[in-house]
């Protein structure tokens, strides 16, 4: 009888040990590519607006406000939770074309999203500066909108390839 038992309790610990995997083989994980850490926002708008001399007083908002969801949708209509982070600095009296935001998104794949939605914002701001600041519906025109990796940066200002280098050297 004690062999019996012996012999169950064996056969029991041999097929309980039959579905584990020996240590020696190691598990692989499928691999992903590694997202680069967002970059300083607040680098990159002092680096920025450094690059266009002469802005006027500028208001900053950012992600890290604590209303960042409703000051982003100033800027745009894109699903906020997309954003990993963002800043907008505006002309403070409103009375002059000054815009510079930078959009980093979470997933590249919203890009086009977000790009259709800042050129919303330019044309709802051309619109704007016709009603009440004819002079600037030129500056506001020519806003440009340009993406390097998951970053968009809107660019409404007199000298936007000196910005617009700014933006590409510093997310890079």
């Amino acid at each position: 009888m004690k062999k019996v038992i012996v012999l169950l309790l064996a056969a029991i610990l041999l097929l309980a040990g039959c579905g584990q995997e020996p240590e020696t083989e190691a598990k692989t994980e499928p691999t992903r590519e590694a997202v680069k850490p967002m970059v300083s926002m607040y680098d990159l708008r002092t680096a920025m607006t450094a690059a266009q001399p002469g802005l006027p007083d500028m208001t900053s908002v950012s992600s890290s406000d604590e209303n960042a969801e409703g000051l982003f949708a100033y800027l745009s209509d894109l699903s906020y939770d997309k954003v990993e982070g963002f800043f907008l600095t505006y002309s403070s009296d409103g009375k002059t074309a000054n815009e510079i935001a930078v959009i980093c998104l979470k997933d590249p794949a919203d890009l086009p999203a977000l790009e259709a939605s800042l050129k919303a914002h330019i044309k709802g701001r051309v619109d704007l500066y016709k009603t009440y600041a004819p002079d600037q519906v030129e500056q506001a025109s020519a806003a440009e909108v340009v993406t390097q990796g998951r970053y968009m940066a809107l660019i409404m200002c007199s000298d936007r390839a000196a910005v617009k280098a700014a933006f590409v050297s510093g997310v890079q």
